[in-house]
């Protein structure tokens, strides 16, 4: 046997005799205390999976938990200086946009002025004779095929005025180029904007009557609305004779102003034609006249 061997073995031995086994009693001891713990620690694991069971069953059958109460806020006001303000309008929805409200209807006035008429510096040439007024039904509106178109009882007030006048280089004993009739109608309501709708109907409707034709020849681009007339018929000299191939032509400047109409009538003089420029230049006239009295 070799040395390492050998006191490998006397270690073992050494070891061996200093170590002690305990008595059997102390052994027994020991061994009961391990069996103890391990009961207890299992009857304590059983009693908690009882009471678990038992939680578990009065919750199933107490059902869903009651609801909780709500607790209400008491409502929130505003200070006196910060007003509450107004609710959102619904996006889907238009509020209603305020416009601003008509001016009232004018009333009708007790008479119509002169500075409403045609004034001598109005004519285009030299003044002959007048503005007179004439007397109610002296000179009664043109007739179209007898369509009416006055408005009857709507006009509030009418009058009526003529003037003649010459050519700007005439002598001033010279016969009058044109004698011109001019109406001034106030209407009730809306009856001044019917009234010249339906005198434009009236005359489109009476294109022909026998040999007299009319035409309805464009706005004169004054008032509120504006047309020129114009009525042809065969030309016939100082004594009525026929000329022949020969058209005499007279003209009718309307005008609208608001609720007033001016009615100005340019019908030449005896057998001379009116010239349509003196018409245009006294409808223009006359509607600025308007508008100054009636604005």
């Amino acid at each position: 046997m070799s040395n390492e061997l050998k006191r490998a073995f006397a270690a073992l031995s050494d070891d061996a005799g200093r170590g002690r086994l305990e008595p059997a009693a102390t052994v027994r001891r020991r061994s009961d205390r391990r069996r103890a713990v391990t009961a207890v620690a299992g009857t304590l694991t059983a009693a908690v999976l009882v009471a678990g069971v038992l939680v578990g069953s009065r919750l199933v059958l107490a059902g869903p938990p009651a609801p909780v109460p709500a607790v209400s806020m008491p409502p929130v006001s505003l200070p006196p200086s910060l007003p509450p303000s107004p609710p959102s309008a619904d996006p889907g929805t238009t509020s209603p946009s305020s416009s601003p409200s008509s001016p009232a209807p004018r009333s009708i006035p007790s008479s119509l002025p002169a500075k409403a008429f045609l004034q001598a510096s109005d004519v285009p040439g030299k003044i002959k004779d007048g503005p007179q007024r004439l007397g109610a039904g002296d000179q009664p509106l043109p007739d179209f095929c007898g369509n009416s178109y006055d408005q009857g009882a709507k006009a509030g007030i009418r009058a009526t005025q003529v003037l003649y006048f010459t050519g700007p280089g005439d002598p001033p004993d010279s016969t009058p180029k044109a004698a011109v009739y001019q109406d001034i109608l106030v209407f009730q309501g809306s009856a001044a904007e019917s009234f010249m709708d339906d005198l434009r109907a009236a005359v489109q409707d009476c294109a022909t009557d026998g040999d007299v034709k009319s035409y309805v020849r464009g706005s004169l681009g004054v008032g509120d609305e504006s047309f020129l007339i114009e009525r042809t018929s065969p030309a016939t000299d100082d004594a009525g004779e026929p000329v022949g191939g020969e058209l005499f032509h007279l003209y009718y400047a309307v005008v609208r102003v608001g609720d007033a109409v001016a009615f100005v009538s340019d019908t030449g003089w005896e057998s001379g034609s009116a010239d349509r420029a003196d018409a245009v230049h006294l409808g223009e006239r006359a509607a600025a006249r308007l508008s100054a009295w009636r604005r």
